[in-house]
């Protein structure tokens, strides 16, 4: 069943934003403007105001609901923006919008419109904020605990046990695509991040034996696995696998 689709036209986002009698100073976003210059600015997050409150809606919404803006240029010599106010809906569409915020179409959703439709340059789409962090920068270099595992021979959610206690499984993304870890054994193989998801595959680990059982499932897990969840602060992490059927939970150790 498709999901119910957010569609937030431009002008009922800007008739939610706040808009005080008096100048008063910008909130500062978390997200830094690093393009060029466009529309006759050099910091459109900044200096667009329009676009500067749309920013700071985007930065209230909760963890789940992730928004995009993006510059762009159409009809060879016009600058513009792509504005996603739900990245991860199902045909979800983005508003086509000019310098002043005024809406001149939609793109994407059910129908797929493309930005050909409008005469935008594709080499001119460029990301300048997101209301969400970059996937490598919230997972490379740093070190994830297991929390639970939901298993696929037994059907339960459990967290692995050796004996009495806990299996210190752990996890370790470096920026070189290499991933290492382990318990009771050392694991290490790569991982590759694409459109925002992080696929992972073991290569090796040390042949000590584990009579528990618990870290070879974790390890088959694990070549078949895509890390599609990371909380907004980079404090836990989802990795699903089996067909996205299963998971395992992970946080931060360090």
């Amino acid at each position: 069943m498709m999901k119910k689709l957010f569609l937030l036209p431009l002008s009922a986002l800007l008739l939610c934003l706040f808009f005080p009698a008096c100048k008063k100073d910008k909130i500062k976003l978390h997200f830094d403007y690093d393009g060029p210059c466009h529309c006759g600015v050099e910091n459109p997050l900044e200096e667009l105001e329009w676009l500067h409150n749309t920013a700071v809606e985007f930065e209230s919404w909760p963890e789940n609901r992730w928004a995009k803006i993006f510059i762009c240029t159409y009809d060879s010599t016009k600058q513009g923006f792509i504005i996603d106010p739900c990245v991860n809906c199902d045909d979800g569409m983005q508003s086509f919008v000019d310098c002043e915020g005024n809406r001149l179409g939609d793109l994407g959703g059910f129908a797929g419109i493309p930005i050909s439709t409008y005469n935008i340059d594709p080499a001119s789409v460029r990301e300048i904020y997101r209301n969400y962090p970059d996937t490598a920068a919230t997972l490379v270099n740093k070190r994830w605990q297991i929390q639970r595992f939901f298993d696929r021979e037994t059907w339960t959610e459990s967290v692995p046990m050796q004996g009495n206690n806990p299996i210190p499984f752990w996890l370790y993304f470096r920026s070189d695509g290499s991933v290492e870890g382990g318990g009771i054994n050392q694991l290490s193989g790569q991982y590759v991040i694409y459109e925002g998801k992080t696929y992972i595959n073991i290569a090796a680990t040390t042949e000590i034996y584990d009579a528990t059982g618990w870290e070879e499932r974790l390890i088959n897990a694990l070549n078949d696995a895509t890390i599609s969840e990371v909380s907004y602060y980079g404090r836990s992490m989802r990795i699903y696998y089996d067909m996205n059927r299963k998971y395992m939970d992970f946080i931060r150790a360090d």
